[in-house]
């Protein structure tokens, strides 16, 4: 079986480049849900009009706190993902190295569903420099959920996507990735993905 050689590496942001625990512990501290994952599935569902800049934060909270029957004040609400981040959001370990070696050899790219306050905040932290492509949700209008949003950033890369590897910490993403015909690694740490890279054959 013949094996289409990798040329770009796309790569989500939140929690595979930078740690979002901080941020995520502060949500869940305010919503108290009984079920976390249960509850992070959900707000990555309800998060798609805002991912595509069709709602503001404040509104996706509001709608998220009366789907739970949760009385939470708009002050509190409309900090939430924004606030602190800048000073939250860090550099998963080993992450920084493994996109610079990659980057001598491949075409990297990042695809985030994303929204302004966070972009800002990746902007000022210099992870766009370290990529030759960005494309944001909120400025492209598609999310991870379509598959249009993969073959636009394989487009933009000018490559095909059997030529991508692309790389997520949620499988539902991974899964829409596959379906377009990207190879596809879920991902846990620095370690675990230097050794899925060289799976695929990518030198990392």
């Amino acid at each position: 079986m013949i094996t289409t050689m990798v040329k770009a590496i796309i790569f989500d942001i939140g929690d595979v480049i930078v740690n979002l625990k901080p941020i995520s512990e502060k949500v869940l501290k305010v919503f108290q849900p009984e079920d976390e994952e249960k509850f992070w599935g959900t707000v990555n569902t309800e998060a798609v009009p805002l991912c595509k800049g069709e709602i503001s934060l404040l509104h996706f909270w509001r709608t998220l706190a009366e789907k739970m029957g949760k009385s939470i004040p708009d002050h509190v609400l409309k900090d939430l993902w924004a606030k602190d981040c800048n000073t939250l959001v860090s550099f998963n370990e080993g992450m920084h190295e493994i996109i610079n070696s990659l980057n001598q050899t491949y075409k990297l790219a990042i695809l985030s569903n994303t929204i302004d306050e966070h972009a800002k905040i990746n902007e000022k932290l210099g992870i766009y420099e370290l990529f030759d492509v960005i494309i944001l949700s909120h400025e492209v209008g598609l999310t991870k959920n379509e598959k249009e949003i993969f073959l636009l950033v394989a487009e933009t890369l000018r490559v095909i996507p059997e030529e991508c590897v692309f790389i997520d910490d949620v499988k539902k993403f991974i899964d829409v990735a596959h379906s377009v015909g990207m190879k596809a690694i879920l991902f846990k740490n620095a370690q675990q993905l230097k050794s899925d890279l060289q799976a695929f054959n990518v030198l990392v």
